[in-house]
Parts: structure tokens; C-alpha cells; sequence
């Protein structure tokens, strides 16, 4: 009987000395494009960092994922505020389908996007392109938002333009250097935005855009902001002082995702500022201390624990 409990005893022993299993969360991501880039990122920096460990769940599109983080069978996700919001307050992109569960954990790096055009086509401004060849998207997609955002800009609707139907952003591109379209649109200073200008003979053009039409342009991309570029090698198409959107990538998850689940992965990613940076150009402008930027979507409980306990956040 001693021999059966001194093995018992062994065994119990034993079992305590094994380590826990590390919990396993998913990250709604897509299959490709800058998404792709930045959620395979996080994942890295939140398991590398933590005692979690981070797999992107990569689908076709944004709105595939946000639904299933919402509904709790995905801890986390990423997009930028404008989907976000629309997302949370059914509007826009998801309209009629409001996801109020959905809880911002992070904002992370701000997004420049513009309009460009061959520098050898003459056109200088959002004048010129009136009755020029548009690329236009799936109506409630973001290149539906954000097309329409940049034509508003410019006093304009789809009707002043000659529309060119694409699917998706990489269908866009391809056109425009083809030369079946007049301008496209790119993340500004992105490997897109380096590619085509090494493409096309001449290179490419960024428009500016007028700030005195920022509000036009909120209509369709809530969130955004206008910013000011200067002239660059690493941003090819700069030619002087450009007004480039601006809008932030954020990181969520819902009221599901437990709180101390967020407020280990918000820690992570704070702690890996520097190796977030040196992942990609995608990741200019990150930085722990603007995690906690104020956004029209409610934090989740655990993200503003810890930002408390750092002390960047802001009641």
C-alpha cells in the first residue's frame, strides 16, 4: 500500500513539473495583401512575447472575419477604423449588420494611401481626371469607400468619370499598368507604390488633395484624415508637399475574448515595438505609446487595464 502511494505520489510529482500548455488564440487575417503582412507580424510579436500563442486565421476578405470575432469564435482580428467602425455601427461595408460585440484591444499604424497617375500622361490634379478612366469596385466594398472618397474630393462622382469594373485591389493594379486605366490607388511609399513607378516609362505622379474637402471625403471613409508628404527617395511619385488619406490599422476582439487574454496581447505587442518596425515598411509610424489612441469604438476592459497600468491611457 506505501509502495502504491509513494507512486502516486511520484506520478503526481511528476505531472506538476510538466509546464502548462500555452493557450492557443487565432487572429482573423486575410490571404494576401498588406493584411496578410501584418497579421502574420502580430502573430510573430504576441508569441514570441507572451505565453500565447498567436495563429493568423487567414480568409478571402475582411467582412469573412470580422462576423466570427464579433460572435466570439475568433479572439482577435485586424482591419483599419474605417471597416472597423462601419462594422461596429452597421454602416457602410455592413450595412444593416451592426457588430456591437466587437471591442478595440490596439491602434496601430497609420495607413497613407493616394491616388496616382503616369507622370506622362500631363495630369497634375483631380481636375484633370474628370472624363478619364476610373477603376471602380463592387458597390459597399472598400475600393467602392474609398473611390468614392477620393472623387468627392475632387467635386466629382462616379458619373463624371468612365468607369473600369475590377474586383479586387490586385485586378486595379494590374489594370492601371496595362494602361487600361488613368490612376489607382496605393499605399504610399508600399511595394506597390515602387513597383509601378519602376513599371511605367516615366514613373508615377501622386494627386494631392484638396483639405478643404476633407468633410466629402468622410462620408465615405469616417475616420480618415488628410496628411502632408514631402518629397522622398522611399516615396517615389512625391513631387512636392502632397496630401495623402491617412487612416489607422487597428487590432480588436469581442466581448467574448477574456480580459486577461487582451490584456496579455496588448502587453505583447507594446513590448515589441522595435521588432514590429523592422518587420516592414507597413509598420512606419507604429509606436507602443499611440496604442491607446482614442477611436469612435469602445476599448475592451482588458486592453485599458493595462494601458492604465503604463499610464497612456486617457479617461
Amino acid at each position: 500500500m506505501k509502495q502504491k502511494l509513494l507512486s502516486l505520489g511520484l506520478a503526481v510529482a511528476m505531472l506538476g513539473a510538466v509546464p502548462a500548455m500555452a493557450e492557443t488564440v487565432g487572429l482573423g487575417s486575410t490571404v494576401r495583401g498588406g493584411t496578410s503582412q501584418i497579421g502574420k507580424a502580430i502573430s510573430a510579436a504576441i508569441s514570441g512575447n507572451s505565453d500565447m500563442q498567436m495563429r493568423p486565421q487567414e480568409m478571402a476578405n475582411t467582412a469573412d472575419y470580422m462576423p466570427l470575432v464579433n460572435g466570439g469564435d475568433i479572439e482577435f482580428g485586424i482591419a483599419n477604423i474605417v471597416q472597423t467602425w462601419f462594422a461596429f455601427n452597421g454602416k457602410g461595408m455592413s450595412k444593416g449588420k451592426p457588430m456591437k460585440d466587437l471591442r478595440m484591444a490596439a491602434v496601430l499604424m497609420p495607413f497613407r494611401a493616394g491616388l496616382i497617375v503616369p507622370k506622362a500622361s500631363g495630369i497634375k490634379s483631380l481636375a484633370d481626371l474628370k472624363g478619364k478612366r476610373w477603376p471602380v469596385f463592387k458597390a459597399g466594398s472598400l475600393g467602392d469607400h474609398v473611390i468614392k472618397a477620393f472623387l468627392a474630393n475632387g467635386g466629382m462622382t462616379p458619373d463624371d468619370v468612365k468607369s473600369v469594373p475590377v474586383p479586387n485591389f490586385p485586378r486595379m493594379w494590374n489594370s492601371f499598368k496595362q494602361g487600361t486605366t488613368d490612376a489607382t490607388i496605393v499605399v504610399v511609399g508600399s511595394k506597390t507604390n515602387r513597383e509601378m513607378d519602376a513599371t511605367l516609362k516615366g514613373g508615377v505622379r501622386f494627386i494631392s488633395f484638396d483639405q478643404g474637402m476633407l468633410g466629402a471625403m468622410r462620408d465615405w471613409m469616417p475616420g480618415m484624415s488628410l496628411t502632408e508628404v514631402k518629397p522622398s527617395p522611399k516615396l517615389p511619385g512625391v513631387e512636392g508637399p502632397t496630401n495623402v488619406m491617412t487612416y489607422d490599422y487597428t487590432f480588436f476582439a469581442s466581448t467574448a475574448t477574456k480580459d486577461d487574454t487582451v490584456y496579455r496581447a496588448v502587453k505583447a505587442l507594446h513590448k515589441s515595438e522595435k521588432e514590429l518596425l523592422a518587420s516592414g515598411p507597413f509598420w512606419r509610424g507604429f509606436s507602443g505609446g499611440r496604442m491607446a489612441n482614442k477611436v469612435d469604438v469602445p476599448f475592451h476592459p482588458g486592453a485599458i487595464k493595462f494601458y492604465k497600468e503604463i499610464g497612456i491611457w486617457k479617461d
